[in-house]
C-alpha cells in the first residue's frame, strides 16, 4: 500500500503530490544512503569521521576527533548544533554564501564537544550535515546526485529532490511565517540534515520500500538503523517509540511529520506550509491514541 489513506496536507485543496520542504524528515534519506554504501563496503560506520573528510576540514574542527560515523548517525557524537538563530538569519540574508555545508560547519568548528562520544544523546543537525559531506567525499558526486541514485530511484520516488539541484516548480507549497524570502531560501543548496523537498506520496513510498518491502537495506543495516543506541528513542535518522518509527521536521515556513506502525504497516504523514504548525496527527493516527 502507498499509505495515501493516511496522508494529511495543510490545505484540503492540495493533494499527496504537492511539494513541501521536508526538513528533518529527510535525515532518514541521508542515513539510508550512508548505510547502502556500508552494505557495499564503501563506508565503515565504525571508522573515524576524520578519515572521510578533507584534512582542511578536520584540522579546523578538533571536536571531530574520536567520533565515528555511527556516532553521527545516532546523535551520540556530542557535536554542537550549527543550526542556530544566528546561522539561520545569515542564511536568509545571504543564501548564496551561507548555504554551503563547509560554511555551515565552520560556524561551530571551533566549539568543544558537549560530551564524550557515545556517552549520551543530543539532537544536533551538525551530525547529518557532516554525513552529507561524507557522501560527497566517498562517491565524488554532489549530495543531490547521491540521494537520487541511492534512495529516490531505488524507492520509486519521482517528484522529490534535494533543494538547489533543480528549479523550484510553480506548485511548490508556499510556506509562510513572519519572515520572508521563502522561495529564494529553498532554491539554495540542500544539506544532509534536511535539504529534501518532497511529496506525501513519495514519502509514503520511501517508508514502504524501507520498512515494509525492505528493498533498500540489508537486514543487518536495517537492524542498525532501528537500534536505539543509548535509550533516547532514536535510531539512525528515525525516532523509535513503542513500535512506531518516524521523524518530525521544521524549517523556515514548513512543518512535517511521518509515522509508521511497524506492526501494521500503517503510515501517516502531515506536511504543513506553516512554520511551527501542530503536527501531532500522524502519531495519533498510527498509534490509536
Amino acid at each position: 500500500t502507498d499509505g495515501l489513506e493516511h496522508v494529511k496536507t495543510s490545505d484540503p485543496a492540495t493533494g499527496p503530490d504537492t511539494l513541501f520542504a521536508l526538513a528533518s524528515v529527510g535525515k532518514a534519506f541521508t542515513a539510508v544512503a550512508i548505510l547502502r554504501l556500508t552494505d557495499r563496503g564503501l563506508i565503515d560506520i565504525d571508522a573515524p569521521v576524520t578519515g572521510y573528510l578533507p584534512a582542511a576540514v578536520t584540522a579546523s574542527a578538533p571536536a571531530l576527533r574520536g567520533r565515528t560515523l555511527r556516532h553521527l548517525l545516532t546523535m551520540t557524537s556530542g557535536l554542537p548544533d550549527y543550526y542556530t538563530e544566528s546561522f539561520f538569519s545569515a542564511a536568509l540574508a545571504n543564501p548564496d554564501t551561507m548555504l554551503r555545508p563547509e560554511t555551515a560547519l565552520r560556524t561551530v568548528a571551533g566549539d568543544p564537544a558537549l560530551f564524550p562520544a557515545g556517552s549520551d544523546y543530543d539532537y544536533s543537525n551538525t551530525n547529518y550535515l557532516i554525513l552529507g559531506m561524507i557522501l560527497e567525499e566517498v562517491t565524488g558526486d554532489d549530495y543531490a546526485a547521491v540521494i537520487q541514485r541511492e534512495v529516490l530511484a531505488p524507492a520509486g520516488i519521482t517528484q522529490s529532490f534535494v533543494s538547489g539541484s533543480r528549479p523550484l516548480p510553480s506548485g511548490f507549497a508556499q510556506g509562510h511565517s513572519d519572515r520572508t524570502l521563502v522561495r529564494r531560501y529553498y532554491a539554495g543548496q540542500g544539506f544532509g540534515d534536511g535539504g529534501i523537498l518532497g511529496t506525501a506520496r513519495d514519502l509514503a513510498r520511501f517508508y514502504t520500500a524501507l520498512f515494509d518491502d525492505r528493498v533498500l537495506l540489508s537486514p543487518t543495516a536495517l537492524e542498525a538503523m532501528l537500534t536505539d543506541a543509548v535509550g533516547a528513542d532514536y535510531g539512525m535518522g528515525v525516532e523509535l517509540t513503542d513500535g512506531i518509527v518516524g521523524h518530525s521536521g521544521g524549517d523556515f515556513g514548513y512543518s512535517s511529520d511521518i509515522r509508521m506502525n511497524l506492526a501494521t504497516g500503517a503510515i501517516a504523514i502531515e506536511l504543513a506550509a506553516s512554520e511551527g504548525a501542530d503536527i501531532s496527527w500522524p502519531w495519533a493516527k498510527v498509534s490509536g491514541d
